[in-house]
């Protein structure tokens, strides 16, 4: 039988680290500037999606006042309604009549009475 048995032994491998290239000016100056255009980008974007943020909150809120004012109109044109119909009621000849019966004590008059009048009574009073 053949077998193989491996060993290994430690190596002392030196690791060695690239040095560090050197940025030319140009090279940097060009770094920031696409350092402050990522910058400026993103607060565009977060200040965008904060106004549609709160565009959006304020139009559930406009169309909510417009519900509720809606209903209010509903009721107050109900209530309206319901003032002309009385009014129309208490309007009518006969419950006037019977009213200032019953409440006032007034009676219908009866024969007119004619009172004759002296033919001067204009000079006395009037001049």
């Amino acid at each position: 039988m053949n077998r193989k048995v491996s060993v290994m032994l430690p190596v002392e491998a030196e690791i060695k680290v690239a040095p560090r290239e050197e940025l030319s000016t140009e090279d940097i100056a060009r770094r920031k500037h696409i350092i402050r255009l990522y910058l400026t980008a993103i607060l565009l974007l977060s200040s965008m999606l904060t106004v549609y943020i709160w565009q959006s909150t304020k139009m559930v809120e406009i169309k909510l006042r417009i519900k509720n004012l809606t209903r209010e109109i509903e009721e107050l044109e109900s209530v309206n309604q319901e003032i002309k119909s009385e009014t129309t009621k208490l309007e009518a000849i006969d419950v006037i009549s019977e009213k200032a019966k019953s409440e006032l004590g007034m009676v219908e008059p009866g024969k007119p009475i004619y009172i004759k009048l002296p033919s001067d009574w204009k000079k006395k009073y009037y001049e």
